[in-house]
């Protein structure tokens, strides 16, 4: 009896087998379809991210944008592109093989699944550079207002009254962040300070000040060093203002992750590169310019 029986068990074995090892090839193509549109997705992508670049090039060039900020921006244009291609290449592979074995339908489905999830994280991430490179992440602050001629110090009247400087950044950034509470975020603030082309008096105590900050003694400075390092004490007060500002002002800023605060003095150099009638003791040179920027992690 048993004998009789045998080669029917064998053969249902056999099917079953069959059954769970081969893949209906309808879901496999239609895997491989919908797999083909996630790769158009992200080569889709790859063109915008080409695009915001360009613009990022443009509001560093007009100076809009803070160097460090525009190269924190590239490098993250560019990582995204790698991995773009890298899985756009990968994702070709899987849709020209061909799909028999559960674990070839296994790997097609993960690589599906991820796919869409990168995608959609790639789309939010370009949503957030679009909306940041087109904002106005500069404020202009005049030196003449902030500082007494030849000074460097802000005086306690002026610190006081400093908030109607800075809140139309601290609100930007404020509504940025809350616009963006699911993205753990970088905050850089940048301070560049500027100067004219005048002439630093010998025996004035604002020589004698500036070459103590550049630790000179006997040696007798140019005038473009000394005004660069005027530029760079402006710069450092007004950051100092903008960190104490911050501090004492509430905000909602759960997702600010890191809080960077930089100060550079670029000195002699023009600030507006579209202004090409600058004169040396010119009130438009003696500026700084505040800088914010907001990065995803």
């Amino acid at each position: 009896m048993r004998k009789t029986f045998y080669p029917y068990f064998l053969l249902a074995g056999l099917l079953s087998i069959s059954v769970f090892s081969c893949v209906p090839q309808k879901r496999v193509t239609g895997a491989k379809k919908e797999l083909t549109t996630v790769n158009t997705q992200l080569q889709q992508h790859a063109g915008t991210l080409s695009v915001l670049d360009k613009a990022r090039q443009k509001k560093e060039q007009q100076n809009e944008i803070d160097d460090t900020a525009s190269a924190r921006i590239r490098n993250f244009i560019t990582r995204t592109r790698k991995e773009i291609d890298t899985l756009v290449n990968n994702n070709t592979v899987l849709i020209g093989e061909t799909a028999v074995e559960k674990s070839d339908w296994d790997r097609l489905r993960k690589a599906l699944a991820f796919s869409r999830k990168i995608s959609k994280n790639i789309g939010d991430k370009i949503l957030f550079l679009n909306d940041l490179i087109s904002q106005n992440m500069v404020v202009r602050i005049d030196q003449d207002v902030v500082f007494e001629p030849g000074k460097y110090e802000v005086s306690p009247e002026v610190a006081a009254a400093i908030g109607r400087l800075f809140e139309p950044a601290a609100g930007e950034i404020d509504l940025f962040v809350k616009k963006y509470p699911d993205f753990p975020l970088s905050l850089i603030i940048t301070a560049k300070g500027y100067s004219d082309a005048t002439l630093i008096a010998e025996g004035s105590g604002l020589l004698k000040e500036l070459k103590e900050r550049l630790k000179l003694q006997n040696s007798h400075p140019g005038n473009r060093e000394l005004n660069k390092e005027l530029s760079v004490a402006r710069a450092e007060a007004v950051i100092g203002l903008f960190k104490s500002y911050t501090v004492n002002r509430s905000s909602t800023g759960g997702n600010i992750r890191n809080i960077l605060y930089l100060h550079e003095g670029k000195g002699e150099v023009y600030p507006d590169p579209g202004i090409t009638d600058y004169k040396v003791n010119d009130a438009r040179r003696r500026i700084v310019l505040l800088y914010w920027s907001i990065f995803p992690e």
